[in-house]
């Protein structure tokens, strides 16, 4: 067995946390175009991983654009621009609840509004949600702007048990949510191709009228109860959004 710690919480599957721990370490430029990241068995034999644990947590790296691999060579550092820019490869919830590499910062508090639409989203019996407006960081840019829609009491948990951090800090209002509401367990997106309007583009200091994406989820609990909606506005000049799409059947584990 190994005898080094995994980063992330123990909760997240072995993959993940060494997906994370791998990326903290490119991150702090521990490996370069000489400078190889750790083999299959090194990892194996450092953590006390099995070989398709190690296997799937380089997919996870490759897939959101961290490394590459080279057969006969190894696994290395893919060349990151000197600004920054979020490339995500979203196919777990435990990827949107970590967010790696990014800070949040809340700009709106958690107020109550009565909104009809997405009341009916959140299947609440009235018609009054809490709302807060988060802005994401990453290499001191915004790159982002997130408008968080929830069930009031959810929200009033958040407040009693200080679970809204303040300035910028680490992690997601998503994380809170599950922790307070029962764990996310999947939640449905929706992508379309907007315009930057005026105030998004002071908010994330872009320019007026460029393309931008507009992602939409609706998160649920493992009851399938409805806990978040989320509502994000990317700056396309520094965000990337990708999938990995797999055959039926041959996913790897």
């Amino acid at each position: 067995m190994g005898g080094s710690v995994l980063s992330g919480s123990t909760d997240l599957p072995g993959y993940r946390r060494l997906a994370l721990t791998l990326a903290e370490a490119v991150a702090a430029g521990r490996y370069d175009k000489d400078t190889p990241l750790p083999t299959d068995t090194e990892l194996m034999t450092e953590y006390g991983l099995g070989r398709q644990t190690v296997r799937r947590a380089f997919q996870e790296l490759v897939a959101d654009g961290l490394v590459y691999r080279v057969r006969g060579r190894g696994t290395f550092p893919t060349d990151q621009p000197s600004t920054g820019r979020s490339v995500r490869s979203t196919d777990s919830i435990e990827q949107l609840e970590e967010w790696p590499g990014t800070e949040m910062e809340v700009i709106s508090p958690l107020e109550l509004k009565r909104d009809r639409v997405h009341a009916e989203k959140l299947e609440l019996d009235g018609l009054v949600v809490a709302q807060l407006k988060v802005r994401r960081w990453i290499d001191n840019q915004p790159y982002a702007v997130n408008t968080i829609i929830l069930p009031p009491d959810v929200a009033e948990t958040l407040i009693s048990e200080n679970l809204i951090p303040t300035g910028r800090a680490p992690g997601t209002i998503l994380a809170s949510v599950g922790s307070v509401a029962g764990p996310v367990a999947g939640a449905e997106e929706t992508v379309t191709a907007i315009l930057v309007s005026d105030d998004i583009a002071e908010i994330l200091n872009t320019a007026p009228g460029r393309p931008a994406l507009h992602i939409e989820r609706v998160y649920r609990n493992g009851n399938g109860v409805p806990v978040e909606i989320s509502l994000t506005v990317h700056a396309s000049e520094r965000y990337e959004h990708r999938l990995s799409i797999h055959r039926a059947g041959h996913h790897g584990s």
